[in-house]
């Protein structure tokens, strides 16, 4: 997660020429390309994508909760998507078929700024619920406590002292 200083300062105080838009990338090895939806706008935008360059993000309705903290703990990111039908219907069937988890970076771009203010990447879409008309989901962090370490595998045959 990054922000910039001229990010910060448009969060803390926006002028009221100052726009900030909110983009979410969604890629997934069953997706030819992935898939970019801005917020905020009326009409689809080209933006620079850190380490691809120019790209067409299509706006769309999209509400985001951004991951937080709290007294409680950490708060989940959430993300509600408006006109599925017409965006994401066939790549989340896609996904669910493909059986992985779709990766989904945040940017926060101030209008007439070339680089994105705010990134966020290395979340996951989970817990997708679908209807006609929106498709809502949890964002989530990769649980890397979950993985095994050092990335082996403990057995019998390969630790012959481990008892069954």
């Amino acid at each position: 997660m990054s922000i910039s200083a001229a990010m910060e300062e448009a969060y803390a105080a926006a002028k009221p020429d100052q726009v900030i838009v909110q983009t979410l990338e969604m890629d997934h090895p069953a997706f030819a390309q992935p898939v970019r939806i801005v917020t905020n706008v009326a009409e689809n935008m080209t933006l620079t994508a850190p380490g691809v360059g120019d790209v067409l993000f299509q706006a769309c309705g999209v509400s985001i909760t951004l991951p937080g903290d709290t007294e409680d703990g950490p708060t989940q990111a959430k993300v509600r998507v408006d006109n599925v039908s017409g965006i994401l219907r066939g790549y989340l069937k896609d996904a669910v078929q493909a059986g992985e988890p779709i990766r989904v970076t945040f940017r926060a771009y101030i209008l007439g700024e070339m680089q994105p203010g705010e990134v966020i990447d290395g979340m996951e879409l989970a817990s997708v619920s679908l209807t006609a008309t929106a498709a809502e989901g949890a964002l989530k962090f990769r649980e890397l406590e979950l993985q095994a370490f050092p990335l082996a595998t403990y057995d019998q045959q390969y630790y012959p002292a481990l008892q069954g």
